[in-house]
């Protein structure tokens, strides 16, 4: 069963059972979110809006390296790790709109997850955090799946401006390296300036920003787009060049903003 925050513009719902990730959302009468058109795309992350903890992304192999030695994670079905370990499993319900849940084993570390959502007058705001009582690698994001077509106006449309792209190797994942951003679609990270800009013409625009400039978007889908922030780059823990400067973040926040248009 589904809990459900609303106002006179906004409808979110959430299924703590699978995730306590947002199921819908409902802005002006219009669903934003989707479903994977893709039947191969795994059901348990081809919908809704969901988070990924304790690490974002694929992390290559599953192999991650640590102080005392490498941990296996849990594989997909590409032969990586994949969007963490937090949107698989039934959050604890401790307040309106906010989940807890405690992730241990295969993660090296044991600590709690914490996610809440907050209904604002033109939006949403998501708040995730991570706390292992560490310093340890980790990386956190949000995983939304948008509609590429609303039941009125034009097909979505999205606006960012990216000042670097995350190279990617001949097996897909990230070499390291930050190159000039190249024409879509896309299957990639980029560091990003400014808030990304999702428009329906004659429907609806939402202003997407977050705490972090890291966002995975991923556009080669028809019926969907998926425009992602993280606190670092997918597989940032094999690569130096991909670590934040200083300690990993272990909290990000999202905010989904609309106006008509």
């Amino acid at each position: 069963m589904s809990d459900v925050l609303q106002n006179d513009r906004i409808r979110a719902a959430i299924d703590p059972t699978r995730g306590a990730r947002l199921t819908s959302l409902v802005i002006d009468g219009f669903e934003v979110l989707a479903h994977a058109e893709d039947p191969s795309v795994d059901p348990d992350i081809a919908d809704g809006c969901f988070p990924m903890v304790p690490w974002a992304g694929r992390v290559r192999d599953g192999r991650l390296a640590t102080a005392d030695g490498v941990r296996q994670l849990p594989l997909a079905d590409d032969g990586n790790a994949l969007h963490g370990l937090g949107h698989v499993t039934q959050w604890d319900v401790v307040g309106e709109g906010a989940y807890r849940l405690t992730i241990g084993e295969p993660w090296p570390t044991s600590g709690t997850a914490e996610l809440t959502y907050r209904v604002l007058d033109d939006g949403l705001r998501i708040d995730l955090s991570w706390d292992d009582s560490t310093d340890s690698p980790c990386s956190i994001g949000l995983h939304p799946w948008f509609a590429r077509s609303l039941t009125a106006g034009g097909p979505a449309d999205l606006s960012f401006q990216p000042d670097a792209m995350v190279e990617r190797g001949d097996d897909q994942l990230p070499s390291g390296r930050l190159v000039e951003p190249s024409p879509g679609p896309w299957d990639d990270c980029f560091r990003v300036t400014g808030s990304p800009t999702l428009t329906w013409p004659g429907a609806l625009r939402l202003g997407l920003s977050s705490s972090s400039p890291w966002w995975v978007v991923y556009s080669e889908p028809a019926s969907t787009i998926c425009v992602e922030p993280q606190t670092a780059p997918p597989d940032a823990f094999d690569h130096p060049s991909l670590r934040p400067a200083g300690t990993w973040p272990r909290a990000i926040w999202f905010e989904v903003r609309a106006e008509a248009v």
